[in-house]
């Protein structure tokens, strides 16, 4: 499990919650990198350190490794080029902006299918599963494993029906957690904010995703320079302040 397969299940799962359509449906490369995962959105949910992180994996989602992504040979096979050279390049992806792309059908995991989550949530569907469904020997008290061979694989019952809507339950949960977190409150002046805020209603700082226009980088809201390449926020290539 690294950051490949968990930016994948929050893919899956913003699409779940957001336009499910787009499971089965084309993905532009810019609306992935932009809108629907975007560094800003994932980095708490994923776990990524640096924005470096983030474009390795985005990178190989997109180069179709592993089979997440099923799109154009000739891109994903430039992806896959330059992630193997001496210095990988992990921005060839914005070369391809228009490029569409789609979910491998026999990938996408069923809905509580937590086995691309991050941890937490992959401890709290597990925990109740532990004890759940085990025989015990009667002269030991510890689980009658052998009896478990010989009957085999465990019928499904309500109880495991309930535990799996509540892993789905604790997944939403996490993903929606993880979306918002960083909007609750003003990066620029800590005010509250209302939900589904564009600018703060207090200082007027914008909150929407933002990338640098020299070198494509992510920005946050606060920043005046882009941390990449030192340009001016909002300032284009060949342009001075």
């Amino acid at each position: 499990m690294d950051d490949l397969d968990r930016l994948y299940f929050a893919m899956v799962e913003t699409l779940r919650r957001e336009k499910p359509s787009a499971l089965r449906e084309p993905l532009r490369v810019l609306e992935l990198h932009e809108r629907l995962i975007p560094y800003r959105r994932v980095r708490n949910r994923v776990g990524f350190v640096s924005n470096d992180d983030y474009e390795i994996a985005l990178t190989r989602l997109l180069s179709g490794e592993r089979n997440y992504i099923e799109g154009d040979r000739d891109m994903q096979a430039e992806l896959s080029a330059g992630l193997a050279e001496i210095l990988p390049d992990t921005r060839r992806y914005l070369a391809f902006p228009e490029t569409r792309v789609r979910l491998n059908p026999r990938e996408i995991p069923p809905p509580g299918d937590t086995r691309y989550a991050p941890p937490e949530v992959q401890e709290a569907a597990r925990r109740p599963e532990e004890n759940a469904g085990t025989q015990v020997d009667s002269a030991t008290g510890r689980p009658d494993k052998q009896a478990e061979e010989e009957e085999g694989p465990a019928v499904v019952d309500s109880a495991e029906v309930a535990l799996v809507e509540s892993g789905a339950a604790a997944v939403d949960e996490s993903v929606a957690r993880g979306s918002r977190e960083h909007f609750d409150d003003c990066p620029r002046c800590k005010g509250q904010l209302p939900d589904r805020a564009d600018y703060c209603p207090h200082c007027g700082c914008g909150l929407q995703p933002e990338s640098c226009l020299v070198c494509g980088a992510e920005l946050e809201a606060t920043w005046s320079y882009c941390a990449r390449c030192g340009s001016r926020r909002g300032e284009a290539a060949g342009e001075s302040a």
